[in-house]
């Protein structure tokens, strides 16, 4: 989830208390850098940092600049840096280059949900880190303005897809459009898969540019009633 920086500056102070030296646990990998708040196998975090760098490197938008991951594993850490997003999986502060995960399993790659269960794959941690980071990919195309007010299914289904390596079944997806299933629709399973979709559509299917999407976002009903009418291939 991605936002604006009317909040930047308790992130700011706030990511200091996560690196701060009651909890100095932290991996560096190249340009990515891992904290967190509870101790965790640092060659496990370079493993996680290898893999969000794999997803990156797929997209486009990729740049060379620094960024870092917070692991907010204690409550009331999550609710400092989450603010009013208090219960989603990651939050991004454009331009800040910090990016924070709800409490996580670095050395399983998890992210745990708030029942204190792990996701299952294919969302891991690198997926939410990759997630995040691509929401700071995209915004530096537009500005944090512009891209806070884009549609949500293309600002998450954006991220989504560079968190995704750009994998997406397009086929397959739009069968379980058809059918309704449960993990299309974002409202009850909270997952950007509908939006993922429907910018892969976009972008393999009828050859748009992500500047192109960016710039003139057509509306979602639209898109999805041309995915739904052109055949599978």
């Amino acid at each position: 989830m991605g936002l604006g920086c009317s909040s930047c500056a308790r992130p700011l102070w706030a990511s200091s208390l996560i690196r701060s030296p009651s909890s100095p646990i932290t991996s560096h990998k190249g340009r990515l850098a891992l904290y967190s708040d509870k101790p965790f196998d640092p060659a496990h975090g370079r493993e996680v940092l290898a893999e969000i760098e794999r997803r990156l490197a797929r997209s486009p938008l990729n740049d060379q600049k620094h960024y870092r991951i917070f692991i907010a594993n204690t409550g009331w850490r999550n609710r400092l840096v989450f603010l009013w997003n208090y219960g989603a999986g990651g939050v991004n502060y454009y331009p800040i280059p910090n990016v924070f995960i709800r409490k996580a399993d670095i050395d399983a790659d998890r992210v745990m949900t708030s029942f204190g269960m792990p996701v299952p794959p294919p969302r891991t941690l690198a997926y939410y880190g990759a997630h995040e980071i691509g929401q700071s990919l995209v915004a530096a195309q537009i500005g944090a303005i512009p891209h806070f007010r884009l549609p949500a299914w293309v600002r998450e289904g954006l991220a989504d897809y560079i968190a995704f390596s750009g994998e997406v079944d397009i086929d397959a997806l739009a069968q379980d459009l058809r059918k309704g299933a449960p993990d299309i629709d974002p409202h009850r399973s909270g997952l950007y898969t509908r939006y993922r979709l429907l910018v892969a559509y976009l972008l393999e299917r009828e050859d748009w540019t992500i500047a192109e999407l960016l710039a003139a976002p057509p509306a979602q009903a639209a898109v999805e009633q041309r995915l739904l009418s052109n055949p599978a291939r």
